[in-house]
């Protein structure tokens, strides 16, 4: 750059005057900046206290800062000053909270010390009582003071409890100190404030830590005494209940109402110490063990009937239940309303107490679990099964029932204090639940070897069926194979329509997989299956015999010489006569007759069987919503046997039975070939009336379709009428056509005799024999109107009426 640049340039008046306006403007608009910046600080707005803009502020800053230099360490040393104070006193008032911590802590633990002492105290006095011997109780307390000495340890419980929790949580407050390291604390700009929390205290935790193990041993102590306590209620329970003491006795013992108070003492003081499983336990082992052991045995199993039988099952459990209610009822209605106050119960005497050992006891001795569960017979399995589980299903009630007349009462003013449960049909409910879902009963239900049962049943079932179908095929189906009761077959016979035993046999077959001797509910899919597949079996065997491959009768055997001709002669005058080998589905009758009981068995199948079934599995208190619910699974199940009838049954009509009645109306249209032969070179005068063998040819079907047109099925019909006379008469036409036809030539060859007989005025003998064939066609037609088919729907018939059209003429000349 020169130094030319530096020289000021020579500039109008008004062009300074624009630079300066310019310079002004620049300088206003920073001063805004400025101030603005200085609003947002606390020296800033210090300062714009002085002056609201720059304009005002004085020129010199560093004289102004000079000047508040001592008023601001004032300021600042003031202000250090009362946060020494402020500090002082938020210190002092943390002092005495600490100071009122730990007077707070010293009375709770002197409280806590003193019930400690005072728990110890009751526990070692009760100890004292349980080791001195028989006499010395009965002499030291009386029954009031043993009231009290159970609430006494039902309290020592509730302080031991209350020990363990303040317990455990100082061990969890000193372990989460010791295990978590403190982190200095980052610098806080925050004033100091009695709000602030204080450090936290483990000297309260320190102090229980150290009565640790004499907290431990009381938990201990107080468990053997409200064992002890326990046991000893329930002997006297039982004695006084049962009547096995004397005057004396019943004095100076606790009378039941007293007895009940202190079971409930016990029972609640092993509870709140979490020993629920150690009441029912206890209960078990002094109430329900010794009475299992008394009256459980295989003689007892065994009595009134033979051994392995069982017979003596049902009594024994009756037995049982009603000695456990008379003994301990009451103290089981008790815990039962006690404990019932939540989804889980803490104590559960019915199932954990009575249940349970009853269960274990049938499951533990090898001959007993054998004998009940795996006796090899299906009718004892069955009855067993049945006798433990009404005894299951009743036992909640049967043990909770309160009599109607209350038992043994208290006297005098104090007689409204004791407290009675109140035992509701929904308490019944709940506790018939928990006995169902206890983990026993599903242990003991898989001891049930059921599918075995079921095996049994249905292979006597099949062995049934086997022996009729075996019958049936060496004697036919007039066979009586019916093995039930002769009276029930009566009742079947008016009652369902069967008429052939085979279908009596299978019917009663069915039904007895549902009484109440056989059927088991847990089985009910299997037992429906076994009645699915044995209606499937009795299919497959109907089918097989249309088809050909199975044949009634028996094989005629070779006769032998000598003295084993005469034993083969002897042993065949004991045997019922047979016939040779034959296939049933020949014979349209025994087709029908079949047909018949199918088409019954398939309507009994969707309505009667599905009642029988749905009365043996319903309980007896379904609503009707649910027993309709019941009947519509039912008759599902069973549209997988009655779906395979239906089809069948049309084609024993539609197929076999067409079929069988067209081959024997066929026959006689042998003899249309012979209508020539009557009039070929005869010299016979003109036919005048029908042929005797049209009015043979629907003979069969007219015969049938009589024998049998209240023993066919509705939804058959007429079609296979209407099948079998256009078969036939397809027949017929196509006879006549052939003999037409063969006529036909005889004439061609013989036209100039037919000439010269024409001529003199005769008819020929081709011509008489369409005339002939013409009033067949009439005949065959009034035939068929009887038999019900309208001729003008078969088609054979127009063929026919063609075919004879030329000797109608004639025979209208003719009249």
């Amino acid at each position: 750059m020169s130094d030319l640049d530096d020289v000021p340039t020579a500039m109008s008046t008004s062009g300074l005057e624009r630079k300066l306006k310019t310079l002004k403007d620049q300088s206003k608009k920073h001063s805004q900046i400025l101030t603005a910046k200085l609003a947002t600080s606390q020296s800033g707005q210090n300062l714009l206290h002085i002056g609201t803009s720059l304009s005002t502020l004085p020129p010199d800053l560093h004289s102004l800062l000079t000047q508040l230099h001592p008023v601001l360490s004032s300021a600042e040393s003031t202000e250090k000053q009362y946060m020494q104070h402020l500090e002082k006193l938020v210190k002092c008032g943390s002092e005495i909270r600490v100071e009122e911590r730990r007077v707070q802590n010293a009375k709770e633990c002197a409280n806590l010390y003193k019930d400690l002492v005072a728990s110890e105290r009751i526990v070692k006095k009760d100890a004292s009582y349980r080791n001195s011997s028989k006499e010395d109780k009965s002499t030291v307390d009386s029954p009031d003071e043993q009231v009290d000495r159970a609430s006494s340890l039902e309290r020592c419980a509730h302080t031991t409890l209350c020990l363990i929790q303040d317990l455990q949580s100082s061990t969890d407050i000193i372990s989460a100190l010791t295990a978590s390291k403190v982190k200095k604390a980052e610098p806080n700009n925050a004033l100091p404030s009695m709000r602030t929390p204080l450090e936290k205290d483990t000297e309260r935790a320190q102090f229980l830590m150290k009565l640790a193990p004499r907290i431990r041993r009381l938990e201990s102590d107080t468990i053997i005494s409200l064992t002890f306590r326990m046991e000893e209620t329930l002997k006297i329970l039982q004695q006084r209940r049962e009547g096995r003491l004397d005057s004396g006795e019943a004095e100076k013992l606790p009378r039941e109402e007293e007895l009940l108070l202190m079971l409930g003492h016990c029972m609640r003081g092993l509870a709140l110490l979490g020993r629920g499983l150690e009441v029912e336990s206890i209960f078990a082992r002094v109430a329900i063990m010794p009475l299992i052991r008394s009256k459980v045995s295989m003689g007892s199993l065994d009595e009134g009937g033979s051994r392995g039988e069982c017979a003596g099952l049902s009594r024994l459990l009756d037995e049982m239940a009603a000695s456990i209610a008379q003994a301990f009822g009451p103290a089981l209605q008790l815990a039962d309303v006690m404990f019932d106050v939540d989804a889980k119960m803490d104590v559960d005497l019915v199932t954990g107490g009575v249940w349970a050992p009853i269960a274990t006891a049938l499951m533990a001795d090898a001959g007993i679990k054998m004998a009940i569960f795996s006796p090899g017979i299906a009718s004892i399995l069955q009855a067993n099964y049945l006798a433990l589980d009404r005894f299951l299903s009743e036992l909640a009630g049967r043990l909770l029932e309160q009599p109607l007349e209350g038992s043994e009462r208290a006297s005098g003013t104090t007689e409204n204090l004791y407290f009675r449960p109140i035992i509701t049909a929904a308490t019944i409910e709940r506790a018939q639940n928990r006995i169902y879902s206890h983990p026993k009963t599903a242990e003991f239900s898989k001891k049930w070897n059921l599918p075995i049962y079921y095996q049994l049943r249905f292979g006597e079932s099949c062995n049934r069926m086997n022996k009729a179908i075996d019958q049936i095929k060496e004697g036919g189906w007039a066979t009586e194979v019916y093995t039930g009761d002769p009276d029930r077959a009566e009742s079947l016979k008016n009652e369902v329509g069967f008429e052939l035993w085979f279908f009596l046999e299978l019917y009663d077959i069915l039904i007895s997989l549902w009484r109440e001797d056989v059927i088991l509910r847990p089985l009910t899919n299997r037992f429906l299956r076994g009645s699915v597949q044995l209606v499937g079996r009795v299919i497959a065997f109907i089918e097989d015999g249309l088809t050909g491959k199975i044949k009634f009768g028996v094989e005629s055997e070779p006769e032998s010489d000598g003295q084993e001709n005469g034993q083969s002669e002897m042993n065949g005058a004991n045997r019922p006569p047979t016939r040779l080998p034959y296939c049933w589905a020949e014979s349209a009758q025994d087709v029908a007759a079949v047909a018949w009981e199918l088409a019954i068995l398939e309507g009994t199948m969707g309505y009667d069987y599905v009642s029988i079934v749905t009365k043996a599995l319903a309980k007896g208190d379904e609503t009707e919503d649910e027993e309709s619910e019941l009947r519509n699974l039912v008759s599902e199940v069973l549209k997988d046997a009655s779906s395979q009838i239906r089809p069948l049954v049309d084609k024993m009509w539609n197929e076999v039975i067409v079929s069988i009645i067209t081959e024997k109306c066929s026959s006689p249209l042998a003899a249309v070939k012979g209508v020539a032969a009557t009039y070929r070179m005869t010299n016979r005068p003109p036919p005048t009336q029908a042929s005797p063998f049209v009015a043979t040819i629907l003979r069969p079907l007219k015969e049938f379709s009589s024998e049998f047109s209240h023993r066919k099925p509705d939804h058959i019909g007429d079609m296979w009428m209407v099948q079998t006379v256009t078969v036939v008469t397809d027949r017929y036409s196509n006879a006549v056509e052939e003999l037409l036809t063969t006529v036909q030539r005889t004439e061609v060859a013989l036209q100039n005799r037919r000439t010269r007989r024409a001529a003199s005025g005769g008819m020929s003998d081709g011509d008489k024999v369409k005339l002939q064939l013409y009033l067949d066609f009439q005949e065959f037609c009034r035939q068929i109107e009887e038999v019900g088919v309208q001729p003008a729907s078969i088609p054979g018939v127009a063929k026919l009426k063609t075919l004879t059209a030329e000797a109608e003429s004639q025979a209208q000349n003719g009249k």
